[in-house]
């Protein structure tokens, strides 16, 4: 007997999350940039975290916002959250289209 795999929610599945988590955060992150308000973060001068924002990569290329540390934020939600969220949800994709 075959079973049926059973329909999993929109908004429980695994790619869904990941991805909102990478958009709730942007949000927040351009809400703090607009009102002003930031969490108040130690200098970070002199530490591995300052080094990395003051490399030519978060210089140069990922400045999405003023604050180095939101820009670090940022391509660490980008590697945790959002990279493995796009290949879940394509691997969703074509795994469905590959079993009809």
């Amino acid at each position: 007997m075959a079973e049926k795999q059973k329909s999993v929610p929109f908004f429980k599945k695994y790619w869904v999350s990941q991805i909102g988590v990478f958009l709730l955060s942007q949000i927040i992150f351009i809400t703090f940039e607009t009102t002003g308000w930031l969490p108040n973060y130690r200098e970070i001068d002199g530490t591995i975290f300052g080094r990395i924002t003051e490399s030519s990569i978060f210089i140069d290329w990922f400045t999405f916002y003023e604050t180095p540390q939101l820009n670090l934020l940022t391509v660490f939600f980008g590697v945790f959250f959002l990279v493995p969220g796009i290949i879940s949800a394509l691997k969703n994709v074509f795994s469905r289209n590959s079993s009809k």
